[in-house]
């Protein structure tokens, strides 16, 4: 597996790989921006984009990894730990930040298993389904 920042090129494999940027245009425009703005990186699998991840610094100046997002068929295959493992050896900050719905339980599983701690909730951003925050600290492990 091999794992690089996102170029333009791959936009079309980024969407495909992300089921939502299939139906929605918003979901488009936000990966065009992570990859305009050098935020996103892709796994790749015999040279085809498997996954791909975005980290912003937009979250109270923290590194936030704002997109995790791997290819159904190549789950369970390490690619969202490796993409999540290269996030934090480019984050710029001491702590990494993320989120995931309460109802996406491997999300959940990845994050325990990287020794990401829980941080709070946010209610009402998707109606019945709460959003879970994680850190890391990074400070002395890169």
């Amino acid at each position: 597996m091999k794992i690089r920042d996102a170029t333009e090129s791959d936009l079309a494999a980024m969407y495909a790989v992300d089921h939502i940027a299939a139906e929605e245009g918003s979901r488009r425009q936000h990966i065009r921006e992570w990859v305009d703005a050098g935020q996103a990186i892709v796994a790749l699998i015999d040279e085809v984009v498997v996954g791909y991840a975005a980290l912003e610094y937009t979250f109270f100046s923290n590194g936030f990894i704002s997109m995790l997002m791997v290819d159904r068929a190549s789950r369970r295959k390490g690619v969202a730990t490796a993409l999540v493992k290269h996030l934090e050896e480019m984050c710029e900050t001491d702590k990494l930040f993320t989120s995931t719905n309460e109802s996406n339980k491997p999300m959940q599983g990845l994050m325990q298993s990287m020794s990401y701690e829980p941080s709070g909730t946010v209610y009402n951003l998707d109606e019945g389904d709460p959003e879970l925050f994680y850190v890391k600290r990074l400070e002395g492990t890169r």
